[in-house]
């Protein structure tokens, strides 16, 4: 019988690409039993490094105490997200995790089932390490960038059904719908649409937020994490 590992091809080079990027986060101190923000450039850039409120200050419990580590991994893949799974999340051995991966994947060569495959991997090392971990997995996320891009839009949207599909049939698994979040479109009515995003809320690269895009998703995960704050 041909497995989905039958027909698994890397297409990351060279894995260790961010040893530097870790070394960073592993100078600072581990605070365990916190929820944990591991994707790509989007949680990166959610730092004073990028002039942008930090994460950590925008996710906080209702009483206002600290909840969240970001170990974002500018431009990685679910790939090296994996990789680097040992050094950047069981150390911190995390009560929640917030995954977000997918746009770089897609430019790396990865398919939707490729990415969802490498997921599955994921969640299934953090539910042996930490028995009882929540798993928060965002979909595809809006970009300006890729507004008009037709395969890139397929794409997505073959991807977030995949993810759904999977968080539907695993109940320690929460959908975080970032693709139809209203605030990212000027008539939420057209919340899904990747097409009728709003323009204004984004850098000259069109793919990384203003601090406005910044408030928005905040407000995201504020929501998506309620019943854990």
């Amino acid at each position: 019988m041909v497995t989905m590992f039958d027909l698994f091809q890397q297409k990351v080079s060279n894995l260790r690409h961010y040893d530097g990027t870790a070394s960073e986060y592993e100078k600072q101190p581990i605070e365990t039993g916190k929820i944990l923000f591991y994707g790509s450039s989007g949680f990166t850039r959610w730092s004073e490094k990028y002039h942008r409120r930090p994460l950590e200050e925008d996710i906080r419990m209702k009483d206002g105490s600290p909840a969240a580590v970001n170990h974002g991994i500018g431009g990685g893949t679910m790939e090296e997200g994996l990789y680097y799974y040992d050094r950047l999340v069981k150390p911190w051995a995390p009560r929640a995790i917030v995954l977000r991966f997918y746009p770089n994947d897609i430019t790396t060569g990865y398919s939707p089932m490729e990415i969802m495959y490498l997921i599955s991997l994921f969640c299934n090392r953090a539910r042996a390490d930490f028995p009882g971990v929540k798993l928060y997995l965002c979909d595809a996320m809006p970009h300006k960038r890729f507004m008009e891009n037709a395969l890139w839009k397929k794409c997505a949207k073959q991807y977030n059904q995949l993810l759904y599909n999977y968080c539907q049939l695993n109940e320690d698994c929460t959908y975080v719908g970032q693709s139809t979040w209203p605030g990212f479109y000027t008539n939420p009515e057209d919340a899904g649409d990747y097409s009728k995003i709003r323009t204004d809320i984004w850098i000259e690269d069109e793919v990384h937020f203003t601090q406005e895009g910044y408030d928005i998703y905040r407000d995201l995960f504020l929501h998506a994490l309620d019943d854990i704050l």
